[in-house]
């Protein structure tokens, strides 16, 4: 009865250490994503929203198509990535609901014609946070998006 006593509580223990280790690791990538967006706010060109938004308008598009909302379906092509560089996904052309899309997009496609190509750096709070689905994105992650509005429907 010692035995198993004193052996689940080191697996404890060993379950403890590691999770600590864990949330380190997060908490590493939380300040370099944190120290990466303070140094990029004031990048030439780039326009800040209320909640934080980084974006910078590469192309309009045109004048007189329609603006998606929060309720359109969009199609874009779009490339995803960390702020080391690391590419988490992207498409050359794909529908995608604004919807059930992170905060930062329904924030910022609505502001984009047909034909559109923005830059956009998303703080964490405005993609996954420290929730993602996505095994490729850490928790904290500032993410960046280039994206190109391909067209929309309601």
């Amino acid at each position: 009865m010692k035995r198993i006593s004193i052996g689940l509580l080191l697996s404890f223990i060993g379950l403890m250490i590691f999770s600590a280790c864990q949330e380190n690791v997060y908490m590493d990538w939380k300040v370099a994503n944190d120290q990466w967006y303070e140094k990029h706010k004031t990048d030439e060109g780039y326009t800040a929203t209320s909640t934080g938004i980084l974006y910078k308008v590469y192309s309009p598009g045109w004048d007189f198509s329609r603006q998606p909302n929060n309720g359109s379906d969009v199609r874009v092509s779009y490339t995803g990535s960390l702020v080391d560089g690391t590419t988490f996904d992207s498409s050359t052309d794909t529908w995608i609901s604004l919807s059930s899309a992170i905060e930062g997009w329904k924030e910022i496609i609505p502001k984009m014609r047909t034909g559109a190509r923005f830059k956009m750096y998303l703080p964490s709070k405005m993609g996954y946070d420290t929730i993602t689905s996505n095994t490729n994105i850490p928790p904290h992650s500032v993410l960046i998006f280039d994206v190109t509005l391909l067209g929309s429907s309601n």
